[in-house]
Order: C-alpha cells, then sequence, then structure tokens
C-alpha cells in the first residue's frame, strides 16, 4: 500500500468528524477493476450494499440503510494485485475452491405468515420452518415489520447473493429484539441469521450471539472484498460501558470444505468511541476496513488520542497494515511525535516539535504537576542534543545557555539542565553526541525525577527507559 496515499486518507477521515449521509441501496455497476474514488470514504458513513450477483427481483430497498462506507462491487480476480506495507505480501489469486452441486431449495408456496413466537431465542427456528415450508423473503420482511423485529432504525431481509458458491443465494435476516426494543434508547440488542439451502429445507448456517448487550449487528458490506470472486459478510457490533462504546468488527468468508463460515481478520478489529468503514484506499480492487478510535482520558490513562486502523489483505489474512494517531492536542502528545522523529533520525522535524512543546500556545495541558516547567526544560534539552547532532555546535550552546538560564537547581525542571551540560561538555570536547549521551544518562541514572515525571501520564501514554532519554 503506498504510504502517501494512505496519510491522505487517514487526514481526510479525521477531518471529515461524524458526518453521516443517507443513501439508499442500489444495482450495483459491472463487475470490472475499474479504480473505486474515496473522497467521501468517511468511516462509519452509509453503505449501498451491492450484491454479487443479484436476481432478477434485484435488490430489495430497505426503509433505512444501514451504517457503512458506500463501496463498489471489488474488481474481478484477474486485477487484483495489493501490496501490503505492513506484511509485505501480495495478494494471491483466488483459491480454488471444491466443486459442489446445487442445493435444492424448497418449491415457494403460499405459506402462511407465521405468528409472534413467545420468547426472541425461538425466531431462528420458526425463521426457519417458515422458509423450509417455502415461505417467502418478502413476506418474512413485511411479518418481521410488524413484529417490530425490523423498524425504521434497522434491520433487514436480504435473499439474493450467493454466499457459499453453490449458485444458490442465501437468506440474511436482521432483527431487533422486538421484546426489548426502544426506540429512545442507545443501544438496542438484536441477531443476524443466515440461512442457507440443504435438502429442501433451509438450515441456520450462522448466527450472532443473542445477548442485550449486544445491539443490531450493523453490516458495512455484503460482496467480494479481496477479488477471490466470493462474497464476505463485513459488520460490526456494538456494546457500551459507562464512559464509551466498542463497536467490534467481524469480516466473515464461507468455508466449503468444512461447511463454517470463517474469519478473514488475524485479530480483534475494534473501535472505541468510533466507527467501521470499507472503503479501497488505493485503487487495487482490493478493499481495505478503517476503523477509528476515540477513547475517553482519565486519571489512570492519562490524556488519549485518537487513532484509524487500516486493515489489508495480504493474500489470505486481512491484517493491521498501519496505525495513523490523530493530530496531537495535548503538549505530552506533540512531545511524543518529536521524540518519534529524532528516534528516526528526522532531526529536522524534531527540533520543529519542541519549539511547539517549548512555545506553542493552542496545546492542551495535562494534570500533572509542574507540567508546563518540565516539558519545556525537556524540549530544550532534546534541541541541544539535536542540533549538536547536526553539527551546529552553535545552536546547541545557544539552547544551553536557555535551558540552563531557565531551570535553576531546584527548580522543576533542573535535572534536564544538569543532563545538558554534562552532554554539551563531553561534545563540545570532541566526544560527539555518543560521548555526549552517557555523559548526560549518567546524570539521569542518579537523580529518578528525570524519568519519574515523563512517564507519569497514565498506561495510554509512552513510558520511556533510560537510555531513551538521550538515545545517540
Amino acid at each position: 500500500m503506498n504510504r502517501f496515499t494512505v496519510w491522505c486518507f487517514i487526514a481526510f477521515v479525521l477531518l471529515a468528524g461524524c458526518d453521516i449521509a443517507e443513501r439508499r441501496l442500489e444495482e450495483p455497476a459491472e463487475k470490472t477493476a475499474t479504480p473505486l474514488p474515496f473522497s467521501t470514504a468517511t468511516p462509519g458513513g452509509r453503505i449501498s450494499v451491492w450484491l454479487i450477483e443479484p436476481t432478477s427481483g434485484g435488490t430489495p430497498v430497505l426503509e433505512r440503510t444501514v451504517e457503512g462506507q458506500v463501496v463498489g462491487p471489488a474488481a474481478t480476480a484477474t486485477s487484483a494485485v495489493a501490496t501490503i506495507s505492513a506484511a509485505t505480501q501480495t495478494a494471491a489469486a483466488p483459491t480454488p475452491q471444491p466443486a459442489f452441486l446445487q442445493n435444492e431449495c424448497p418449491a415457494p408456496g403460499g405459506r402462511t405468515p407465521p405468528s409472534l413466537p413467545a420468547t426472541f431465542d425461538s425466531f431462528p427456528d420458526v425463521i426457519g420452518v417458515y422458509l423450509s415450508n417455502g415461505g417467502a423473503p418478502s413476506v418474512l420482511e413485511n411479518t418481521l415489520r410488524t413484529w417490530s423485529a425490523i423498524t425504521e432504525q434497522g434491520g433487514f431481509v436480504q435473499a439474493d447473493t450467493d454466499l457459499t458458491g453453490d449458485k444458490t443465494p442465501e437468506i440474511i435476516v436482521n432483527v431487533f429484539n422486538p421484546y426489548t426494543y426502544n426506540p429512545d434508547s442507545v443501544l438496542n440488542s438484536g441477531r443476524m441469521l443466515v440461512y442457507g439451502c440443504d435438502n429442501n429445507g433451509y438450515r441456520l448456517l450462522y448466527a450472532t450471539p443473542s445477548n442485550p448487550g449486544l445491539a443490531l449487528p450493523v453490516f458495512h458490506r455484503v460482496g467480494d472484498m479481496n477479488a477471490d470472486i466470493k462474497a464476505e459478510l463485513v459488520f460490526d457490533v456494538q456494546s457500551c460501558a459507562t464512559t464509551y462504546c466498542t463497536r467490534e468488527g467481524y469480516l466473515l468468508s464461507w468455508n466449503p470444505v468444512v461447511g463454517t463460515f470463517d474469519s478473514l481478520n488475524t485479530g480483534q478489529m475494534l473501535s472505541i468511541n468510533g466507527r467501521m468503514g470499507v472503503v479501497d484506499i488505493d485503487s487495487d480492487g482490493i478493499l481495505e476496513i478503517t476503523l477509528s478510535s476515540y477513547p475517553p482520558g482519565s486519571a489512570a490513562s492519562g490524556p488519549t488520542r485518537g487513532t484509524v486502523d487500516v486493515w489489508d489483505w495480504t493474500g489470505s489474512n486481512y491484517v493491521l497494515a498501519i496505525r495513523v494517531p490523530d493530530e496531537s492536542r495535548y503538549r505530552i502528545h506533540t512531545l511524543h511525535d518529536a521524540d518519534n522523529e529524532l528516534l528516526n533520525d528526522n532531526l529536522r522535524a524534531a527540533i520543529d516539535g519542541y519549539e511547539a512543546v517549548r512555545d506553542g500556545e493552542n496545546l492542551f495541558p495535562w494534570s500533572v504537576p509542574n507540567e508546563a516547567e518540565n516539558l519545556r526544560a525537556f524540549a530544550t534539552f532534546r534541541m541541544v542534543t539535536a542540533y549538536a547532532r547536526l553539527g551546529n555546535s552553535n545552536r546547541s550552546r545557544q539552547f544551553l545557555d536557555s535551558l540552563i538560564s531557565e531551570n535553576p537547581e531546584g527548580s522543576p525542571g533542573a535535572v534536564y539542565a544538569a543532563m545538558g551540560r554534562a552532554f554539551f561538555d563531553v561534545f563540545i570536547a570532541g566526544g560527539g553526541s555518543s560521548g555526549g549521551c552517557q555523559a548526560a544518562l549518567g546524570v539521569a541514572s542518579s537523580r529518578p525525577e528525570a524519568l519519574s515525571f515523563l512517564n507519569s501520564y497514565g498506561y495510554a501514554n509512552r513510558s520511556y527507559t533510560l537510555n531513551e532519554l538521550c538515545p545517540f
């Protein structure tokens, strides 16, 4: 994946906020390798669920589309070649699948709609019996609406996508629990059920758990994700705690050998107080999954910052390809960003960051004692070492003079002034930046406040080691 493309996309995602556009389902375009634009690719926007092989009846129009990114049909397998920077693998051609005979489905009949069952746990059986007896999916959807299992807020019946590769469409039923449904609630529980034909009947192939703490699944894609000419299911399920909600993403593909839906992602795909989206970021015919997170801060966690995770196809699985942090709002996070530049030997960019830590006016503080004095002192110490590393001893000396004058012994940042003096004395005497760092670390090893301040920002933030205080 082109890193510049990813950064441009992530920047747009982080600026776009939570604007959600309402869109209706529409017929898919011809399945070609046309590059897919992502100018509106905000994770958590609405999705038009396009089907691989629509029947003559077409895609039923839902009363309300579910959340997700509008995504066109994936390219054919012959055009799919994706290089994943994090995984350094190439998206493979479709894996040959066993050829099974088309399953026989029950003949359609004018079945009377089922009666509302006594419990939500009975829904899978009642729906399965109705379909096995020739009940029509369209009638089922209308019946579920009368039960308030499908409402304006969500739920649907979709019956024209072949998920198993047997040339026979499966039936996806996504329904609220009508016994607990409250239109004003933050979270309404529900289940997703997938039925497939088997011996002139319908068998339940997959179901999400029935749990009052799990919301109705939100669909982002029913269709080909990775150019293997198979339809995948992409959805998330939300659960909420007191101060935050978590969405866990699922990417399922049918395994015809064992007869189950397998997960294509190698680890948990999680979003905290954010959204999940599906988009072809680099226009290679392989769809990526994005998850934005904005975890709340606390005294234990310290200040937090948003991130966007991008999951991409390696040829066998979806893996976390890149995690991009939100723009820093807190002064400590600006320091962390500058330190990352320093460790990557991007000294000019690091110096710019340290100047922002020293003098930036629009950065937020955190409730750490003497934060302003300590961060200013440590950033100035970093600038002393960075300029020395660049061979600019005059600028290094200028910032050393400022460091010493601003942090006399007994002040909060005095330890960093002592480290700066020790570093520069050895450096200017010909010991180089490496020798200077050894002298500075000698000071820090006898003064624990050098590390204790930097490591007082909670578990959600960086923890420094002694050697990281002067890494040259």
